[in-house]
């Protein structure tokens, strides 16, 4: 009796605790940077256009240890303020890394007609959820216990126990992956579906090969999943598996190649030799071959990038995705440091190339229907399969803590009303809109969590039946946490000199300075006051006031004035220097 009662409510109270004993700001400890978080990655991006960082960044999550490594800060003096701004921020991110031990957090999010179509922005897609986590990191091990309740389910998403060993870690469980350099969605792998568990390896450092005849790749990552997936009442549950390369060859170019593959049933066998079959192909497996790329450049002193994705198993049944960015700063409005704004189009139909659609090949095949979904979600796109949209977005940063965002989707999904594809039964035009605001709440000085709020609606008309939906969204989500431990687990500095961005913001008050007067207040500590009195002397003559060149008044030292008014006398009082100092100033006027 007294088991099914810990069975039954230790989760609700272990949700519970978290929410009433977690008064701290929100902090996750974790070895990586998750597919989840818009600032970072903006950020990141923002320095590895200018030329700052130089590691692959189209394979989510990122190893902060890599960041750290690969921060290049020699001429921070010369970039912009945006550019600035953003290598602070990460800057904190990575000290705040470095501490590890045990934290915790929680996290809460409602919502009224909650957003089907994922994408990098992470919009709110439950109608109401509460979870909770704990974290313990050390230098070489990392782990997570999160336990999530939704309206319908009791799931551990995004638990994991993650070991590092050399320049590669392994990790048990699941977590938030995004390959890829959309915004709106990804071809072959985002985090539409829920975490896949299984087993995971992703390389810690991007280092480049030393090797002379592979060096020409520059930076470069790694990483490899094997998961089971399973849709339930449709398919048996399957094995699936990823390898992602991704490299730098150029200081503005980043290449991904990926190989996933739905390998077997459960079932019926899955042995090493399937494993094979899918980073190879074969009749037997049902296999996506990706490439991605990103190219950035200025045009007329405006940064820009290019970015596509192509995802297929043969070069006649590929979809794909095509994107244009851009990015800067507002040097007449110092409320917004930042902006980013994208435009992507993408289609998920087979046949990009040879302009002919082919319905119904795309994420499956015969041997697998409704291959490419791990419970009713699109492992790649959150479209789902024949498929077409235009896509708008873009985010506004005010600052550490404010950060404005919208997104914008027009397109029509299904357009061969197959019935493998799970989104939607009909051939249906769509319109997706949303617009948020991300901000920490404080009282006084004490953080009360992270807020996400926003509003929405979604516009869904079924071409076949003639029916339409509307659906107006409102959503809130909040997050907070606790680092329980102060303790410095991983030592970054040992990589880089974490450079204080704080005193490289002075190179943009000396630019102010020569537009605008700007007082300097200097303190001269033990200097003597003589001294003092004789700078403001000199300065006045250079300034053409001769009326004080030559005085030269009798001042006595610093120390020497604290000894005279410490003294309990009646001859010397403070109110006589304060009547000379009064005289001095009437003198000088």
């Amino acid at each position: 009796m007294q088991k099914n009662f810990i069975k039954k409510y230790w989760a609700k109270s272990f949700i519970l605790f978290n929410l009433l004993f977690l008064p701290i700001q929100y902090l996750e400890t974790a070895p990586w940077a998750s597919p989840d978080d818009i600032l970072v990655r903006h950020d990141l991006q923002i320095l590895s256009d200018s030329g700052i960082l130089d590691i692959p960044l189209n394979t989510w999550p990122i190893a902060w240890g890599d960041v750290a490594f690969n921060l290049n800060v020699e001429n921070v003096s010369e970039v912009s303020p945006e550019v600035l701004l953003s290598l602070q921020r990460i800057r904190k991110k990575v000290i705040e890394e470095q501490i590890g031990g045990i934290s915790a957090n929680a996290e809460i999010k409602v919502a009224k007609n909650p957003d089907r179509i994922m994408t990098f922005f992470d919009p709110v897609n439950v109608k109401k959820m509460a979870a909770s986590s704990s974290s313990y990191m050390s230098n070489n091990l990392a782990m997570n216990l999160k336990f999530e309740k939704t309206g319908t389910y009791q799931l551990l998403d995004e638990s994991y126990i993650s070991l590092a060993r050399g320049n590669y870690s392994i990790t048990l469980g699941s977590k938030k992956n995004w390959w890829g350099p959309g915004w709106m969605g990804s071809t072959v792998l985002s985090t539409n579906p829920r975490p896949i568990r299984g087993l995971s390896i992703e390389r810690n450092f991007s280092d480049p090969f030393k090797n002379s005849v592979l060096s020409f790749l520059g930076s470069w990552d790694l990483a490899f999943i094997l998961g089971d997936i399973k849709n339930t009442g449709l398919t048996p549950q399957r094995r699936f598996t990823a390898l992602r390369l991704g490299i730098r060859p150029m200081d503005k170019l980043e290449i991904g190649y990926s190989k996933s593959a739905v390998i077997c049933d459960k079932n019926n066998g899955c042995g090493f030799s399937k494993l094979i079959d899918g980073f190879l192909g074969s009749g037997d497996v049902y296999d996506l071959n990706t490439l991605d790329y990103r190219l950035s450049g200025e045009f007329n002193e405006i940064p820009y990038a290019t970015y596509g994705q192509i995802s297929g198993t043969s070069i006649d049944k590929s979809v794909g995705i095509l994107g244009l960015e851009t990015w800067g700063n507002f040097p007449d409005r110092k409320n917004f440091e930042s902006y980013r704004v994208f435009t992507e189009f993408s289609s998920t139909t087979c046949g990009i190339f040879s302009g002919q659609s082919k319905y119904g090949c795309a994420y499956q095949n015969q041997e697998y229907p409704s291959a490419y979904h791990y419970n009713g979600s699109n492992i790649g796109n959150s479209l789902d399969g024949d498929s077409i949209a235009i896509s708008f977005g873009g985010i506004l940063v005010q600052d550490d803590t404010q950060i404005y965002k919208s997104t914008l989707a027009i397109g029509r999904m299904n357009r061969g009303s197959q019935p493998g594809y799970l989104f939607t039964e009909n051939e249906t035009d769509f319109l997706n809109f949303n617009i948020g605001y991300q901000f920490d709440l404080f009282w006084y000085e004490i953080p009360l969590g992270s807020f996400d709020v926003g509003l929405g609606f979604d516009i869904y008309k079924d071409k076949k039946s003639g029916s339409s939906e509307k659906e107006p969204r409102v959503y809130l989500a909040w997050t907070n946490g606790i680092d329980l431990s102060d303790n410095q687990n991983r030592d970054f500095s040992d990589y880089i000199d974490l450079i204080e961005v704080e005193a490289a913001m002075s190179v943009l008050t000396e630019e102010v300075a020569q537009d605008k007067e700007i007082i300097q207040f200097v303190s001269f500590n033990e200097s003597e006051l003589s001294s003092i009195i004789s700078l403001i002397d000199q300065t006045a003559v250079d300034r053409g006031d001769n009326a004080f060149a030559n005085y030269t008044p009798n001042f006595k030292s610093t120390d020497e004035i604290i000894d005279q008014l410490s003294e309990s006398t009646n001859d010397i009082s403070l109110s006589d220097y304060l009547t000379s100092v009064d005289e001095t100033i009437s003198k000088r006027n």
